[in-house]
C-alpha cells in the first residue's frame, strides 16, 4: 500500500502566504500595556488627594464656624444674664430717695445710672429715668467678654415699674372714730407745717385742714379750745373703717406685708444709726427726721420704713419717721418725736413727757374703750410734706400690670 504524499506548494503560493503574514496586525504584549498606563495611576492618586483635601479642609471650617457660633452665643447668653442680673439687682435694692419729690427725690425725665459688677469681664450698667411721679424705666445694659473685640457681646432689657403708692389723704392732725379728750397743754393745728429743714416740702402742695375729724355722735371734750387750730370736724368718713385699712391700691394689709419692721407689743425708744452716707438697718432704727445737730445722722434721712406693731406700742422715747402701723394702741409717753404718719386700730394715749408730732395720726377705735386721751405737752402738726414724704418714702417696687418686661436687643 503505498504512502500519500503532500502536495507540493509552488513557490509562487509560498510568497503569497508569507506577504499576507506581513500585512497582519502584531498584539502587544502585557508588559507593554503596563508601562504606558503608569501615568494615569499617578494622576487619579492626585486627585484623590486634592479631594480628599478639600473634604477635610471643609470640615475643619464647619467644625470651626459651629464652634464659632456655640462659642458666640454662650457669650450672647451670658451677656443677656449679666443685663437681667443687674436689672433685678437694681430693683431689689431699690434707692426709696428716688420716691421722693425733688430736690431730694428724681425729678421727671431724670436719669439716674448705676454699675453692676458681676465679673471679671462681665458688666451690667443700670439707667434708672423717672417717667411719672409714680412710675420709672429701668434699662440695664450687659456686656459680656469686655476688651475681646472678637468675643465682646452686648444685650439690654429693660422694665417698667411703678411705686406701690399708698393713697391716704387724712382729713386733720388727727383724726378718729371714737371719742377724743384734750386736757392740759396739749396743742393741736391743722395749719399745714413743713418740718424744719426738708428740702422736698416747696414741691408738695398742701393746704390747711382741721386740727380733729371725728366720726359724728361721738364727743370731743377740748379744755383749752385756744390750743386747737382748725377747729373739729364731724366727718362720716371718720366713722368708716375702711378710712383706716384701704389706701388707694394698698390695704392695711399689704403695708404690713411689706413693712420693714415688724415687732411684737412693747415700749420702744427707737434712734437712727448710720453715717454720713450710710444708714444701718435694725429694729429700732426708724429713720432720721432731723436735719441737723447734735446726734444727727445724716444717712438716714431718706429712710422711711414702715413699722407694723402686732399689739400695743409704747413709745417712750427717741424720734423716727415714716408709717408707724399699730394693731392696738399707741402710748405716748416720755419724749419722742414723729414725722409721717400714725394708724392705730385701737385708741391714742398721751401720758408723761413731750410728744411732736409733724403728720397725722389716724385711730380707729376698734376696740370697746373707744377713747382717745391727749394730755401733757404734746404738739400735733399737720404736715402735708411729712406725711407725702412718709407714703412715698417707704413705697415698694411692682411691675405695671401689661408688657412691664422685654428685651431690647
Amino acid at each position: 500500500m503505498s504512502t500519500p504524499h503532500p502536495s507540493p506548494v509552488s513557490e509562487a503560493d509560498a510568497m503569497s502566504t508569507a506577504a499576507h503574514a506581513a500585512e497582519a496586525p502584531v498584539e502587544p504584549s502585557a508588559a507593554v500595556t503596563r508601562r504606558a498606563r503608569r501615568g494615569m495611576a499617578l494622576l487619579i492618586s492626585l486627585i484623590v488627594v486634592v479631594m480628599l483635601a478639600l473634604l477635610s479642609t471643609g470640615a475643619v471650617m464647619s467644625s470651626m464656624q459651629d464652634f464659632r457660633a456655640g462659642r458666640n452665643a454662650l457669650v450672647e447668653q451670658r451677656a443677656f444674664a449679666v443685663a437681667e442680673f443687674g436689672l433685678n439687682s437694681e430693683i431689689s435694692n431699690w434707692d426709696r430717695g428716688r420716691n421722693l419729690p425733688p430736690p431730694r427725690g428724681m425729678a421727671i425725665g431724670a436719669i439716674d445710672s448705676s454699675n453692676v459688677f458681676v465679673a471679671q469681664g462681665d458688666t451690667a450698667k443700670v439707667y434708672i429715668q423717672r417717667l411719672t411721679e409714680n412710675t420709672f424705666w429701668v434699662r440695664s445694659l450687659g456686656r459680656a467678654s469686655i476688651g475681646n473685640a472678637q468675643l465682646e457681646a452686648q444685650r439690654q432689657t429693660h422694665m417698667v415699674v411703678r411705686i406701690a403708692y399708698p393713697s391716704i389723704n387724712p382729713g386733720g392732725a388727727i383724726v378718729t372714730a371714737g371719742n377724743i379728750s384734750v386736757k392740759g397743754s396739749a396743742e393741736i393745728t391743722g395749719n399745714n407745717t413743713d418740718p424744719t429743714g426738708w428740702t422736698q416740702c416747696p414741691s408738695i402742695a398742701g393746704r390747711d385742714t382741721f386740727a380733729i375729724t371725728y366720726a359724728p355722735g361721738k364727743d370731743v371734750d377740748i379744755q383749752k379750745p385756744n390750743l386747737v387750730t382748725g377747729g373739729t370736724n364731724p366727718d362720716p368718713t371718720a366713722a368708716d373703717s375702711n378710712t383706716y385699712v384701704r389706701y388707694g391700691t394698698e390695704t392695711w394689709n399689704s403695708l404690713v406685708a411689706n413693712a420693714d419692721i415688724k415687732l411684737s407689743g412693747g415700749t420702744y425708744g427707737p434712734e437712727p444709726v448710720g453715717t454720713a452716707t450710710t444708714c444701718s438697718a435694725g429694729t429700732e432704727n426708724w429713720g432720721e427726721p432731723l436735719r441737723g445737730g447734735t446726734g444727727h445722722i445724716k444717712g438716714c434721712e431718706d429712710y422711711f420704713p414702715i413699722i407694723y406693731v402686732d399689739g400695743n406700742a409704747g413709745l417712750s422715747k427717741g424720734r423716727g419717721q415714716g408709717i408707724l402701723l399699730v394693731n392696738g394702741d399707741v402710748r405716748l409717753n416720755g419724749n419722742f418725736q414723729w414725722y409721717g404718719l400714725i394708724i392705730a386700730r385701737d385708741d391714742i394715749v398721751k401720758g408723761n413727757g413731750t410728744f411732736d408730732m409733724w403728720g397725722s395720726a389716724m385711730s380707729r377705735n376698734a376696740s370697746v374703750n373707744d377713747d382717745n386721751s391727749i394730755t401733757g405737752n404734746s404738739f400735733f402738726r399737720w404736715s402735708k410734706c411729712a406725711v407725702e414724704s412718709a407714703l412715698r418714702g417707704s413705697a415698694i417696687l411692682t411691675r405695671t400690670k401689661e408688657r412691664s418686661w422685654s428685651q431690647l436687643y
